[in-house]
């Protein structure tokens, strides 16, 4: 009888122990403990110390709501001045015809973008390999290659493109090369985070078939790596159009030189213009850079 008492009780609480794990695993809330709400209130007063350096005063922005809706409608209708262009190579003309003047200067702005965007990647990948834990041949590399990076990550795009501008004078050149070197910190990073990321087992089992380093860096590291280094390559190039509209603002070539001029001369119909421009280049390669990333992840 006592047998018989002893097993239903065990019974009973292991049942009562799954429905509670089971409504604890249905919850919709975690459970906050001790640490949990330490935490919470760290963050509150992080953001709260936030709040205050940088005198946030919601009253002063709904009272510049008038503003802000007078220069939205001085931005339309958007205009696009038209400018004499001829298509060829070289001395060769094919063929002359009219354009919006911001048209040219966004096209210069994609082919930074392109330019900029290779010599990037070229130069990070080796950094992007030294720097990451899991592969880097030595702790020491491994340290200096992150603070190398940290360095470039540190400076601003634009202390980078003024460098170049005063090196090889104004132009789209200057920001080809601020676009290259400014980039290496975050892409060479993000390369070495996504070799971190890949599962060893894959590579132990590529090394006990006896391949060298190298086969098993190639069958092991580079398959696994590959998609998702791809992928930060594409966001790269993507990120690199718009920066390259910034970096043309202090003479580094690019649609900038536009847009600073429209909004020197408060040109808000053609600013209007010109953005409208970018958006619509900015919509394609997403949509272009988007149907690459499928296929390759």
């Amino acid at each position: 009888m006592s047998a018989t008492t002893s097993i239903t009780g065990s019974g009973g609480s292991s049942a009562s122990t799954s429905e509670r794990t089971r409504e604890q695993m249905l919850s919709p809330w975690p459970r906050i403990g001790l640490k949990g709400a330490m935490l919470a209130l760290l963050m509150v007063l992080i953001y709260g110390w936030g709040v205050q350096g940088t005198n946030a005063a919601p009253g002063e922005l709904l009272d510049g709501l008038p503003n802000i809706w007078n220069f939205m409608v001085r931005l339309f209708p958007a205009q696009w001045p038209m400018v004499e262009t001829s298509v060829g190579i070289g001395s060769w003309t094919w063929a002359s015809f009219s354009v919006p003047e911001a048209l040219p200067a966004l096209i210069e702005t994609i082919q930074m973008a392109i330019i900029g965007t290779s010599i990037t990647i070229v130069i990070s990948l080796p950094f992007g390999l030294l720097a990451a834990r899991n592969i880097s041949p030595h702790r020491y590399v491994y340290q200096a290659m992150r603070f190398l990076l940290n360095i470039n990550r540190a400076v601003p795009d634009i202390i980078i493109a003024l460098v170049f501008v005063a090196a090889v004078g104004l132009g789209p050149f200057s920001g080809v090369l601020a676009l290259a070197i400014g980039s290496i910190g975050t892409t060479a990073k993000l390369y070495a985070e996504a070799i971190e990321s890949i599962d060893p087992a894959q590579v132990q089992a590529i090394n006990a078939t006896g391949a060298t380093r190298t086969q098993t860096f190639m069958f092991g590291v580079t398959p696994q790596a590959l998609p998702l280094m791809a992928s930060y390559s594409l966001l790269l190039f993507e990120g690199n159009v718009r920066s390259a509209s910034i970096l043309g603002i202090v003479g580094a070539g690019g649609i900038g030189l536009i847009l600073n001029k429209y909004m020197a001369l408060f040109k808000y119909q053609e600013l209007m213009g010109a953005l409208i421009l970018i958006i619509i280049a900015v919509t394609v390669l997403d949509r272009i850079s988007d149907a690459i990333r499928r296929r390759i992840i």
